[in-house]
């Protein structure tokens, strides 16, 4: 019995792309990624042996929830199980921090990696989108007080966050410094190749340890340090999205195992991979 998961990094604006992951797991071998994209659009159009071309931009829109599940189904001839998504979401409308943000604030705050404060515009709508449309898919959102039913007929969905994952993922002592927007703050002191190169080994580092827990993930996405060499950096950002879709998808298969950790109430609940 294979089990199948989608990782998104939903954006928190409809004209921001998300990254999408697919993942399935065999009864008897790592979990395999499938598919893995820059955006919803381009998640839906790509052919099934198309290869990304990442020296290209794509664009945001709103989320279709059930044009992406139409290609899941196509591509593997069944539903996903569990679908992980990095954006607050729950059944109330989200207007400022929750008790699942407190919480995991509180635990990993230290290590750099609380969580962003979510309000009514951002990411209000689009979480209540999101919300609706896999709800009205038949997916249930899991709080961290539900009853967890782990089988090939469960239709699930759940809130993550790739930060602290990824640092239980890398055994780090602090948030990875990964994200192409912050390479002055990270690497003041160093020129801009220099900032380049110093992301580049940090991305480097994350699809290694993804690809250790999903097969394919390195076969998926070429070395970020070739894409800064042939061509411009701001095609890291679209790379970013999908190696966060992929963690996402990761900590959809953590889940699955019965190996997450729920941080939250009945309204608020982020799952994280259980610490190291």
């Amino acid at each position: 019995m294979s089990l199948l998961v989608v990782g998104i990094d939903a954006a928190w604006a409809a004209h921001h792309p998300a990254g999408v992951a697919l993942v399935k797991i065999p009864q008897r071998d790592r979990p395999r990624l499938l598919r893995v994209a820059r955006s919803y659009e381009e998640f839906c159009r790509m052919d099934d042996n198309e290869k990304i071309d990442w020296s290209t931009k794509v664009h945001g829109s709103e989320p279709n929830i059930p044009a992406l599940l139409a290609v899941c189904e196509r591509i593997t001839g069944a539903m996903p199980n569990v679908i992980a998504l990095d954006i607050p979401i729950g059944p109330q409308f989200i207007t400022g921090r929750r008790a699942a943000d407190r919480m995991v604030t509180s635990t990993y705050i230290k290590r750099k990696a609380g969580t962003h404060s979510p309000t009514a515009k951002r990411p209000g709508p689009i979480s209540q989108m999101l919300f609706e449309q896999l709800s009205a898919c038949g997916f249930k959102w899991l709080h961290a007080k539900a009853k967890i039913s782990q089988n090939k007929n469960s239709r699930v969905f759940i809130e993550a966050y790739p930060h602290p994952a990824i640092i239980e993922l890398l055994n780090l002592d602090e948030r990875l410094k990964y994200k192409v927007s912050k390479l002055q703050k990270y690497w003041p002191d160093l020129n801009r190749d220099k900032r380049r190169t110093a992301v580049a080994q940090n991305l480097a580092r994350l699809r290694a340890a993804l690809d250790k827990r999903l097969a394919g993930a390195a076969d998926c996405l070429p070395s970020a340090k070739s894409l800064i060499k042939n061509g411009p950096a701001s095609c890291l950002k679209g790379y970013e999205d999908a190696l966060d879709a992929i963690a996402c998808a990761w900590i959809g298969c953590e889940f699955l195992a019965g190996r997450c950790v729920a941080y939250g109430d009945a309204d608020s609940t982020i799952w994280l991979p259980r610490p190291t």
